[in-house]
């Protein structure tokens, strides 16, 4: 699994909250944890919670992620289906196993 994932879920499973917001720096989602918001994949971004933009809408913002990741995963069937590169098909499949773990801790968030 990508680092970055790993990372992220790790910060779900220990309470934080995944915001709708972006980094400004990468355009990775921003998290909110302990009354710090912080970027899990540059660590920039740091403020109080209180100065930061709030995500109130959390089921609203899971449930679009999961549309998206859900398209991307259609995209890449086409390619897949395409492709006879095996070199390419090895890196569409990292790409479809990383949305598909999205989807499991995507999935992890809508139970209560």
């Amino acid at each position: 699994m990508n680092e970055q994932v790993k990372k992220m879920a790790e910060l779900l499973r220990s309470g934080a909250t995944m915001l709708q917001d972006v980094c400004p720096t990468c355009g990775s989602p921003l998290f909110r944890f302990e009354d710090r918001v912080f970027c899990a994949k540059c660590g920039g971004f740091s403020s109080k919670v209180s100065d930061a933009p709030k995500s109130d809408n959390t089921e609203a913002v899971v449930a679009q992620l999961t549309s998206t990741v859900l398209k991307k995963l259609m995209e890449l069937d086409v390619e897949v289906n395409k492709t006879t590169d095996f070199e390419k098909l090895y890196k569409l499949a990292k790409v479809v196993l990383t949305l598909l773990k999205a989807l499991e801790l995507l999935a992890r968030l809508r139970k209560p």
